[in-house]
């Protein structure tokens, strides 16, 4: 048995399993002793661009209806990876995918983590997950990444996820 703390790995917007498992190399490699990594390509291809997978998409004037179904198909693809490649220790997700390990922390129950590493980050604005997390913030050690000059993810809106989203979640600031 590996004394490896086993991490479930949630890639961003448009990116794959591999995108994301190149794009953290060298973070990977030093830790390669201590953290076992397991990346996941999300269910969805990304309709903004003509590349890349997503855990959910959504375009102006999207259907919450819609956006929810695909977040649920994300879920239960989730689901079937702890079952089937789990247990994990803890998860680490980057833009899309942090906002994707927070709604399946809150929504799945044999989301048991130790831990998450939320990279760029964001509070999804899902009715859904909302009020799950207004019944019972997430109970896990939270590190939320912010880029104090992101143009794509604004920094308060990984500081709300952190705040909101978790009893012990802390935003780490990046320039």
């Amino acid at each position: 048995m590996s004394s490896k703390l086993r991490v479930l790995c949630l890639h961003g917007y448009t990116q794959t399993a591999q995108k994301f498992r190149e794009r953290t190399g060298p973070f990977r490699r030093s830790l390669k002793n201590d953290l076992d990594f397991c990346f996941i390509t999300a269910p969805h291809a990304a309709t903004e661009f003509d590349s890349g997978n997503a855990w959910w998409n959504r375009v102006p004037d999207s259907d919450p209806r819609r956006i929810w179904a695909e977040v649920q198909v994300s879920l239960d693809l989730i689901s079937r990876v702890l079952r089937e490649e789990g247990p994990f220790d803890g998860i680490l997700g980057f833009s899309q995918g942090a906002g994707m390990a927070a709604i399946a922390m809150a929504m799945l129950p044999e989301m048991r983590m130790g831990f998450a590493i939320l990279v760029a980050g964001f509070m999804p604005d899902m009715k859904e997950f909302t009020s799950s997390i207004e019944r019972s913030r997430i109970s896990v050690p939270a590190l939320v990444v912010v880029g104090e000059k992101d143009e794509i993810v604004p920094a308060i809106r990984g500081k709300l996820l952190a705040q909101e989203a978790f009893t012990q979640g802390r935003a780490l600031s990046a320039v």
